[in-house]
């Protein structure tokens, strides 16, 4: 099972701009310039909510919190460099400002600030830090606070690419209640944000985005069962694939079971007082399900073979499917995979489309 939390706010603080807020703006950024001789950067702040990343794994065992950031319009970036990202000391407000507004305004994070330019005590500590809490900067002071007990990354080699970090020790944190949840703060390693050498721009899209590219957190755990009720279809024949009770429609945030029919195509003939096209027939074991946009084709629920893993009961095959992460009024098509012992693999593309309801 894939299940998905969006994030409730987000905001880019730039050391250039030290009182700026960028809460409304569609996209984040982690940048690092030049500017007459000195250098700076910004940083990205994100939250999510503790109680939905609770709910998503109450009764699960062993899950899995992978961030999600989805990259566009990447400029000058390094052939290789790491993002990383700590768990955030101390609360902080998203703000209404943007990165071209002239004022910039008062409220909101902002490089110096957690909430507001006019709330001096809100400022971000420069010094006097608990324990295992730090921060840092190039050229201005500011820059956010955050806990080492904690870290995620994702190292990146030739490559631009969107962001899929595994968080899962900073999630259990917060749920556990470990670390105040107070969201994430990401950034470049500290050796690139000093670096004389080091720039570029790295965009991803922000909570505020007109596209379906919203930050979120992945929740991943095997919900999968197999129990071996009926014969295998033989994947050296051809084979018959539906999804019996494929509706058009589908409501958002719900969890939907997707029954799954399989059969061979020209059943052998034996004498019987019922068709054997009636035959009742599973998938074998190493059989996936994913989710696409039918638009884009873009995967929204990628082949996984630990989290998409199809299930069989006594009805045959079916999976679940977490219908938090499709948005409203898109058709997303499903695909279903099947891998043989001999790594054959068989992809089924029947045009399975459904559309999603407010």
């Amino acid at each position: 099972m894939i299940k998905t939390v969006y994030n409730t706010k987000d905001t880019t603080i730039y050391e250039r701009f030290s009182k700026l807020n960028t809460g409304l703006d569609s996209i984040l950024n982690i940048q690092k310039v030049e500017v007459n001789g000195d250098q700076y950067n910004s940083r990205i702040l994100l939250s999510f909510n503790t109680a939905e990343l609770s709910s998503s794994v109450a009764g699960v065992g062993n899950p899995k919190f992978y961030l999600k950031l989805t990259a566009t319009e990447p400029s000058e970036i390094p052939v290789d460099y790491t993002i990383y990202a700590y768990p955030i000391s101390g609360s902080w407000n998203m703000g209404t400002g943007r990165y071209a507004n002239l004022p910039t305004g008062s409220d909101g994070a902002t490089w110096v600030y957690r909430s507001s330019t006019t709330a001096t005590a809100s400022a971000w500590l420069t010094s006097s830090y608990a324990a295992t809490v730090t921060g840092s900067w190039t050229t201005n002071h500011g820059g956010g606070n955050w806990y080492t007990s904690s870290a995620a990354s994702q190292s990146f080699s030739y490559e631009t690419s969107d962001i899929s970090m595994d968080i899962t020790s900073i999630a259990l944190a917060w749920i556990s209640g470990t670390i105040a949840n107070d969201g994430l703060i990401l950034k470049k390693s500290d050796s690139d944000e000093a670096s004389s050498s080091v720039f570029g721009n790295l965009q991803f899209f922000s909570k505020d985005t007109h596209t379906v590219y919203q930050p979120c957190i992945e929740v991943r755990y095997d919900d999968s069962i197999y129990h071996t009720s009926y014969s295998l279809v033989n994947q050296n024949e051809e084979v018959v694939v539906g999804i019996s009770n494929l509706q058009q429609q589908y409501s958002s945030n719900s969890v939907t079971r997707f029954n799954i029919s399989a059969r061979p195509k020209y059943p052998a003939k034996t004498f019987a007082t019922s068709s054997g096209y009636l035959i009742n027939y599973q998938l074998p074991s190493s059989s996936y399900y994913s989710i696409v946009d039918a638009h884009t084709n873009e995967d929204v629920i990628a082949f996984d073979s630990n989290y998409t893993k199809i299930s069989a009961d006594s009805n045959g095959n079916f999976f679940k499917a977490d219908m938090s992460k499709l948005f409203a009024n898109r058709y997303y098509k499903i695909l279903l995979k099947t891998q043989t012992q001999n790594s054959e693999t068989y992809i089924y593309d029947k045009n399975w489309i459904f559309k999603i309801l407010k």
